[in-house]
């Protein structure tokens, strides 16, 4: 595969960085917040001296707030161990740390001292055995907002998941799989590294087309698509899943029209030698087996170098029947990839981080049965197997000049995608028997950043950027008897966009802060075409976009806060090829999108006997000139303008402690969309967006139970509804989809070195019909349907050293 060949440059690059020799240091039994290690923390704001000690410690610190910019510190020079390091740089502030663990602290506000009463003293009462209270949550930094927000501040809709808890296999799902617990994410269900992605409604179609995503998705620093699928990458090693809700044009530019995810991935720890080897087995009622192997290593080279590397390989089973073919089984998938990461401390501020990443899918065949037909079975001719290969190259440089912090990246992405289709009900000249589209994605681009602090009440955040891409696709048919003919369609999509973005914070009064911003972006696209002659290039089309965005956040109390937001997002226009009554390629344009949103929402924690922490958001967007990817009757897909819509939604979720060892998490969204405008021509119906259902719950209820030691037991239910949903907005929009209720339940056993994990998976065998669409040509023929996979038990295990 060429993304495998790519895959094997990264480690020749990685070793040229490497000195000739490397000493790999290995700690001791002292734990690292009992080391005794050499501080060098200059005089400044305690927010900027907090996270020099935190580098040169190797520590985390969680809960800090805006405020710790408004103290001032003194140096901190000497040995110390990093307890003693952080109780002299706290020293005489309202705050304190705690110990979580060996390798993290968390602050708290100092609590006030009360007067001590002799006689109180002596006639003290027996203590009472209490059940221990749970413990406020520690404060959630997001950095996917570019300016480290804690969550309870951030005037905006955004959400984080840790992946601590996850089992081997849980991870193995990948992003498509983590996305159906969050209830303001959808996508579509071709398969994996296939999949459109949607945030809060805001779904153009549920065909794959040369229209840009309508979601930012980034790899730490890394932008991984423009126009391209979800590549599904597996999530092994990883810490959290950041959420941005809504349009985001302001700080990520073109495309983000819903919103970001940024999946955080683990980084190289320069303090000792660190390792976890995985595994797991499912198997499938019907079905063939499936497995996910991995291991992860983590090498201290010299001196403030380390080396984190992953890689794993996977399957998960057919369970899908082709009665044409007289074949089981066929919609296997293997996955196999893996990351590569170098981190060079150079002091205490400066940071540079060298990564690599590549994923090679491979599915056998469609995911989708004909539900006309028996059991879970599809007729084809011929297998309609995909292959989704990605890789990419990352540098992040990391600094502060003064008391102004810097970042600086630059990456680069190739993402290959191969698709084919039975396409043998097309008759006429030019035709064949199977369907190919090729495309090959590159994506360069770069990113500095620089933000700071002006007095005690405002911070700030300036950048600039540039992007390239270049979407270069072929549509060809191929005949079974090897006769081929040239490809009908070559089509390059080129885009280029150079921004400005900024955006403020001040501090009117002591809970209330007034934040905005804006993006200048200048984009350039041009369009090569060929249709059997000289490439043709299209006229170059320039735009220049201000895209503004203000929000106000009040905290209500220490642990409840509102906020109001205004944002913008847009994507840019391009071409697509339709085809005359004869068959006959042709080149149509289709305008650039935009949206406007508005939302409002309330976030916090509610104390008492069962604490309960919740979530709020009701939004309205504004979307015209809608860009969606249809459907031609022949099978062909085509891209339009469609006309405007409007999005009303609610979404709520909380988690509350029922009791020490019960938890209970639940969620819900209402969304209403209609399209308001129909663009002349388009072919729409139906006024609702596709994919999007007008409601939908989770509940989840876990259990954890302390065994002998350190070990635990966590065993957890959960229920899933999905709501009804259309295929589309144009004539196929008649298909619906959704309306069905999965349940799971898991059983996992911990300790620090080792977890074992077991799952039941769809205990109720829902067939249920995720996704009405597997085949373009054969849409309007068949009854498609994408069903959940059938009842399963999936066994996992793993080791950490």
């Amino acid at each position: 595969m060429v993304g495998l060949k790519k895959f094997y440059g990264i480690f020749p690059i990685v070793a040229l960085a490497l000195p000739a020799t490397t000493v790999l240091p290995f700690s001791g039994a002292l734990a690292q917040s009992e080391r005794i290690l050499s501080f060098d923390v200059p005089a400044g704001r305690l927010s900027t001296a907090l996270g020099v000690l935190s580098r040169q410690a190797n520590i985390s610190v969680i809960g800090t707030s805006a405020a710790l910019g408004d103290i001032r510190t003194s140096t901190i020079k000497g040995q110390y161990t990093p307890r003693q390091a952080l109780n002299l740089l706290f020293r005489g502030t309202p705050y304190q740390v705690r110990k979580v663990n060996d390798r993290t602290f968390r602050i708290e506000r100092r609590s006030a001292i009360p007067r001590s009463n002799p006689v109180q003293s002596r006639a003290a009462k027996p203590i009472q055995a209490t059940a221990p209270r749970p413990q406020p949550p520690n404060p959630i930094i997001v950095q996917a907002t570019k300016r480290d927000f804690a969550m309870l501040d951030y005037p905006g809709g955004v959400d984080s998941v840790s992946l601590d808890g996850l089992t081997s296999g849980q991870l193995s799902e990948g992003l498509d799989g983590l996305l159906t617990k969050i209830p303001v994410t959808n996508s579509t269900a071709l398969g994996s590294g296939r999949n459109k992605l949607f945030i809060r409604g805001i779904a153009d179609s549920s065909f794959n087309g040369p229209t840009q995503s309508t979601i930012g998705m980034y790899l730490g620093e890394q932008r991984l698509l423009y126009s391209a699928s979800n590549p599904d990458l597996r999530l092994y090693d990883m810490e959290t899943i950041e959420l941005l809700e809504g349009p985001q044009g302001t700080l990520y530019g073109a495309g983000a029209i819903g919103g970001v995810i940024r999946m955080v991935p683990a980084a190289p720890k320069i303090d000792r030698i660190r390792g976890s080897v995985w595994g797991s087995a499912m198997v499938t009622k019907g079905g063939d087996p499936g497995y996910d192997l991995g291991a992860m290593i983590n090498l201290p080279t010299v001196e403030g170098q380390a080396l984190r590397g992953v890689i794993y390989k996977g399957q998960s089973g057919g369970f899908i029947d082709d009665s044409r073919r007289d074949l089981e089984d066929v919609n296997r998938v293997r996955v196999e990839g893996g990351r590569l990461a170098l981190r060079t401390e150079f002091s205490s501020i400066w940071s540079l981080d060298l990564s690599g990443f590549a994923q090679m899918t491979e599915a056998r065949d469609g995911q989708y049965v004909d539900a006309s037909l028996p059991g879970l079975t599809q007729s084809s001719r011929v297998g309609q197997r995909f292959d989704g290969d990605i890789f990419g190259l990352n540098m992040v440089l990391k600094g502060a000049i003064g008391e102004i912090d810097l970042l600086s990246s630059t990456g680069l992405v190739s993402h290959d995608l191969n698709t084919r289709y039975d396409a043998t009900v097309l008759d006429g000249p030019g035709g064949g028997d199977l369907y190919d589209e090729r495309r090959q994605v590159l994506l360069v681009d770069h990113e500095t950043r620089l933000s700071g602090k002006i007095g005690n009440r405002f911070s700030w955040l300036l950048g600039g950027s540039a992007l390239d891409h270049e979407d270069d696709i072929d549509q060809l048919f191929i005949n079974l008897d090897g006769q081929d003919p040239p490809p009908f369609v070559n089509i390059v999509y080129d885009v280029r966009e150079y921004a400005l973005f900024g955006e403020a914070s001040y501090q009117v009064q002591d809970g209330l802060t007034l934040t905005a911003g804006g993006r200048l972006a200048v984009t350039e696209g041009r369009t090569r075409r060929i249709f059997g002659a000289a490439p043709p290039v299209e006229p170059q089309t320039d735009e220049t976009r201000f895209l503004p965005a203000a929000g106000l956040s009040v905290r209500l109390s220490d642990g409840i806060g509102a906020y109001l937001r205004y944002q913008q997002g847009f994507r840019t226009g391009g071409i697509t090829v339709e085809r005359t009554d004869n068959g006959t390629p042709q080149i149509s344009r289709f305008e650039s999108d935009r949206v406007r949103s508005v939302e409002a929402g309330l976030k916090g924690r509610l104390e008492g006997d069962a604490p309960i922490d919740f979530k709020l958001a009701g939004f309205y967007l504004r979307w015209n000139d809608i860009q969606a990817d249809l459907i031609e009757p022949e099978g062909f897909t085509i891209t339009r303008n469609i006309g405007d819509a409007e999005i009303f939604g609610l979404t709520f979720q909380s988690s509350a402690a029922l009791s020490p060892n019960l938890n209970l998490r639940n969620s819900f969204f209402l969304n209403h969309s209609e399209v308001m405008r129909l663009t002349p021509n388009q072919g729409a119906i139906s006024s609702m967006l596709p994919n999007i259902a007008p409601y939908g719950a989770q509940l989840d209820l876990q259990y954890t139970h302390q065994l002998a030691g350190d070990s635990v037991l966590v065993g957890s239910a959960g229920l899933n509804y999905h709501g009804r949903s259309v295929l589309d907005i144009g004539p196929t929009e008649q298909v619906r989809q959704g309306d069905y209720a999965s349940a799971d339940l898991s059983l996992i056993w911990r300790d620090p070195d080792w977890e074992v994990g077991l799952e039941a998976i769809n205990i109720t065998n829902t067939r249920g019909n995720r996704f009405a669409f597997g085949n373009p040509f054969t849409i309007r023929r068949e009854q498609q349907e994408v069903p959940l996979r059938p009842f399963s038990l999936r066994l996992s295990v793993k080791t950490t050293f």
